[in-house]
């Protein structure tokens, strides 16, 4: 029976960019492996020191990765590194955990000297344990045979030289600068020095985790925020300091010192195991609604896969992910109590992100919703600071006052300052949709209050009768006036403070979507039908007119009431000048139209008193 025929040598640079699809990652993988095997040599000998050293040599496109650790014998090389898959330092697990030695138990020098073959046309080893009388050479060109051969111990000290001959199309990982790139992404804190043609360390060697300053809370601080900033160019406002017994990990998050409109691109870990970068970027370890935040883990507890370029998503890598959500919550409750300042500082650079996480993830929102400022005519306050300052309602309730549009700000807070409350400006993204969540949780305490939709007769006192006939020929004057401009408002006189507030314009039952989109309307069109359609949105909005309160309480409001005849064309433009200064004082509802059509009135109006006077 025919059998099946394989390239053994097509198959195992398969297997090597199948494992490491991103080829720079044979760097990684034979520093890895000259870490172990110094840390399987200090098992026995702490002397020497550990030293691991590249060494370019572009004329022959070669790199070399030296080491002094434990070498190997003609048996570790016949066991482990001519097996494919076979676990090189794994089977010294047990010793070297019981030694307390950070050395990776998924080592697998077989495995990880494959990676080479994604770049390289030959790999070449030279390998001697201390005290061997003899050195060996192993050489393989991706196939299934290999070179072995025995020389004199004076060919190679204590240790192992790997030379990887790249292939003539890889020949940028000969470039310094590339490498210590690389070298910096993954293995920066690998506890020996790494030298690059001999000069060096370009790694870290230590993070701030492992320095003895880390066990004083205020140098913790200094040294990760010195740190972070180096790393990501990006100083940090609030540094998280990452300590966990279980599972046990190590690091530090940050939040960006910067505003970031919209949604952040943040949200992400350089994720460490061990000292070694499994995977830069992970955008999966944090809770989905931190997205404001970066930094860098270090679990020796996880799992890494065999191309160690991911974790396993065990009982593990679960409990790291929801420690470290309850970490950044309790670090930003805490900065919101003891350094109000900054923490306000925060939730304005950060507003679209924190408060967008707030809304979208309950868990999140309640931790924080109590903390969050809101935009208020006294500055930032917390929703219980806002509540705390308002008076109690018969019903013993207290009333949350807000309006939608930021702009509506001069007027809203005007009404409420002559009236001694307080109201939240929610323009922002988010903010009503958390204060309609605050509303409902504190049902029994709370009662929401929309002031652009809110028709209260405390607020804005009726007339009595006699009175409100008065008014009546001016509200309809004023209607009329504004029709024939093609502007959608009911006019009605009511008596509010303050009376230098002429005028007060309410959405109503009109929505802010129709706001948007009678902007819109504003554009040409240029695509049939669209003309159409827009004709149809205005029919639309008229039909949800704008609500102008003109304020009985103001003189010029009051002279205009007594106009016999304020229909008159004379008064056409004062009318329309109550609306406009209305709409100014709410600024967002300037429309391009309506401001050439103010424009042209008030052109009009200063002609009329201009002809008057002279």
């Amino acid at each position: 029976m025919p059998k099946m025929r394989t390239s053994f040598q097509g198959l195992v640079r398969l297997l090597a960019k199948s494992l490491y699809p991103e080829p720079e990652v044979f760097i990684r993988e034979l520093l890895q492996n000259a870490h172990d095997s110094i840390q399987l040599r200090r098992v026995h000998t702490p002397d020497p020191a550990g030293e691991i050293r590249i060494d370019v040599d572009e004329a022959n496109r070669t790199l070399r990765f030296t080491d002094n650790g434990s070498g190997m014998d003609q048996r570790d090389i016949e066991e482990f590194l001519s097996v494919i898959g076979s676990t090189g330092t794994g089977h010294h697990a047990q010793e070297l955990a019981a030694r307390d030695v950070a050395v990776a138990t998924i080592g697998q020098f077989g495995i990880g000297l494959l990676s080479a073959f994604v770049v390289a046309e030959q790999v070449e080893v030279l390998t001697r344990k201390p005290g061997a009388l003899q050195t060996w050479r192993w050489v393989n060109h991706g196939s299934e045979d290999y070179q072995l051969e025995a020389l004199s111990a004076t060919a190679q000290p204590p240790g192992t030289r790997v030379i990887v001959t790249l292939a003539s199309d890889r020949t940028d990982f000969l470039d310094g600068r590339l490498i210590r790139q690389v070298v910096r992404r993954y293995a920066d804190f690998l506890p020996f020095p790494i030298l690059l043609n001999g000069f060096g360390p370009i790694n870290a060697v230590n993070a701030p985790w492992h320095e003895s300053g880390w066990s004083d809370p205020v140098e913790r601080e200094r040294l990760l925020a010195a740190f972070l900033s180096q790393r990501y160019a990006d100083p940090p406002l609030l540094v998280i300091p990452i300590d966990l017994a279980q599972p046990r990990a190590l690091g530090g998050l940050f939040i960006p010192a910067r505003y970031t409109p919209g949604q952040s691109t943040g949200g992400a870990v350089d994720l460490f195991q061990a000292r070694m970068a499994i995977r830069p970027n992970d955008a999966e370890l944090l809770p989905e609604w931190a997205g404001f935040v970066r930094g860098v883990v270090d679990c020796p507890d996880l799992q890494p896969t065999a191309a160690r370029d991911n974790v396993l998503r065990d009982a593990v890598w679960s409990a790291l992910h929801v420690a470290l959500g309850k970490r950044i919550v309790a670090s930003l409750l805490d900065l919101a109590n003891h350094d109000q300042p900054r923490f306000l500082q925060l939730c304005d650079w950060q507003h679209d992100t924190i408060k967008g996480m707030a809304a979208r993830h309950a868990e999140f929102g309640a931790a924080v919703l109590d903390y969050l400022p809101f935009e208020t005519h006294q500055g930032q306050l917390t929703l219980p600071g806002i509540l705390a300052r308002q008076p109690i309602a018969e019903q013993g309730k207290r009333s949350l006052y807000f309006f939608t549009h930021e702009a509506d700000a001069n007027q809203f807070n005007a009404l409420c300052q002559a009236r001694g409350v307080l109201a939240i400006n929610a323009g922002r993204p988010f903010d009503e949709t958390l204060l309609r969540r605050y509303a409902r949780q504190h049902a029994e305490a709370v009662e929401l209050k929309p002031l652009d939709r809110l028709d209260d007769p405390e607020w804005y006192e009726k007339l009595p009768a006699e009175e409100q006939a008065t008014y009546q020929r001016l509200a309809r004057a004023v209607d009329r006036v504004l029709a024939e401009r093609e502007v959608a408002v009911h006019t009605q006189a009511r008596r509010f403070q303050p009376a230098t507030l002429s005028a007060v314009l309410l959405t109503g039952q009109r929505i802010r979507a129709f706001d948007a989109m009678e902007r819109t309307l504003e554009k040409p069109f240029a695509l049939d039908g669209l003309a159409e359609l827009a004709g149809e949105v205005r029919d639309r909005l008229r039909q949800y007119p704008l609500t102008l309160f003109l304020n009985a309480e103001h003189p010029l409001v009051q002279r205009l009431g007594a106009l016999a005849e304020p229909d008159h064309p004379r008064y056409r433009s004062i009318l329309t000048g109550l609306y406009y200064s209305a709409l100014l004082n709410a600024q967002h509802r300037l429309t391009p139209a309506i401001a050439r059509r103010f424009h042209a009135d008030l052109q009009e109006l200063l002609g009329e008193y201009l002809s008057r006077s002279c």
